[in-house]
């Protein structure tokens, strides 16, 4: 009985001392589960919160760093000009314009030009060359502007091409692979030192007689208002070499119907063309209809155009086409913005083109 006593009350106590170690619930705690309500989180973390400790300048400064990333990081509203939003390209993000059915090409490019004026895409000061030539029944379906002499920047090089394979048929010298190599980069990926070698070579060594050389055969082909007035500068900055679109669409068509020096040549050139890495005309609805381009590109400041073959006949059973489109502008904006600007203009008419010679509801 005494060790029992003994026992309980001993048990007793700690039973006691249990309960007293325990805290009091606090406010917005029941029924044995500590849940603590929104508003008392916020009243013990400002009390925890010391006014002026290092710990409270770290979170500060944390704070505004990611305000300031919020802020660098546009909204998809202002990333208007971007050219690719969620791998999308950006010609499918500017408004097509509503025109009237029935109308012909050349009525229907002369509108979209319109609406890409009205809607800030091409400026005051952005003057077009914009020609379609269709291939198959070699007919001009569209021409604004195409006899205008505009800067060439790297439109001059499929002449430059021409001019060496023509030298090599002439057996003027021979084809290395060298030579292959160069005009492979000048034209793929639009290498200024291949270019500048290549006229080195037509002159044997000479600037100015590699000029004078492929000047002369561009006015013996019939390419008018293409001119070679320098090797390209260092850092691409190229402003006296010279073409048009109706210099372009020409080269493009003699292409076409391998008349460019012989069908071979002709041939070697297209597939050169093929390759090319910078393109604007081979839209993403063209690429997605696997439609080839054989195209050359060319961009400086107050510069941009894309010039070449859409061949979709086999695909789809409409002609294949020649389009050349080229943006100048003489006094373009300091902002960085004009030449992505320009290329989504580009893509956008391209696309536009494509779609209406492919519904064939404008052949004329």
């Amino acid at each position: 009985m005494a060790l029992f006593t003994k026992n309980f009350i001993i048990s007793l106590i700690l039973t006691l001392v249990f309960f007293l170690n325990q805290p009091f619930p606090a406010v917005g705690e029941f029924e044995g589960t500590r849940v603590k309500t929104k508003k008392t989180l916020q009243k013990r973390t400002q009390k925890k919160k010391p006014k002026h400790s290092s710990e409270a300048k770290k979170i500060k400064k944390k704070k505004k760093k990611s305000a300031s990333i919020k802020k660098k990081t546009p909204s998809l509203r202002k990333r208007g000009k971007a050219l690719v939003i969620k791998g999308r390209p950006f010609e499918n993000h500017i408004r097509p314009s509503t025109l009237t059915a029935g109308s012909s090409i050349q009525s229907f490019v002369e509108n979209e030009i319109l609406h890409l004026k009205a809607i800030g895409h091409l400026l005051p000061g952005d003057q077009i060359s914009l020609q379609v030539y269709d291939l198959n029944d070699k007919k001009m379906l569209v021409d604004i502007n195409g006899n205008v002499i505009r800067n060439a920047a790297s439109l001059i090089k499929p002449f430059v091409m021409l001019a060496v394979y023509d030298s090599i048929a002439r057996r003027e010298f021979q084809e290395t692979p060298e030579i292959e190599h160069q005009i492979n980069r000048m034209i793929a990926v639009s290498d200024n030192e291949a270019t500048n070698a290549l006229i080195r070579h037509l002159g044997k060594g000479d600037d100015l007689q590699g000029i004078i050389g492929i000047n002369a055969l561009m006015a013996k082909m019939g390419f008018p208002g293409t001119r070679l007035r320098e090797l390209i500068p260092d850092g691409g900055k190229t402003y006296a070499n010279q073409t048009s679109a109706n210099d372009t669409t020409l080269f493009f068509r003699l292409l076409y119907e391998q008349k460019l020096i012989s069908p071979q040549y002709s041939q070697k050139m297209n597939d050169i063309l093929l390759k090319s890495i910078h393109d604007r005309i081979r839209t993403h609805q063209i690429k997605q209809d696997g439609v080839v381009v054989a195209d050359k590109t060319g961009y400086v400041r107050g510069l941009n155009g894309d010039c070449g073959i859409v061949y979709q006949k086999s695909l789809n059973g409409c002609n294949d086409y020649a389009l050349s489109i080229i943006i100048e502008n003489k006094n373009p904006p300091s902002d960085g913005g004009w030449g992505r600007r320009k290329s989504a203009a580009i893509r956008y008419l391209s696309d536009r083109i494509y779609q209406s010679l492919k519904n064939g509801s404008r052949n004329s």
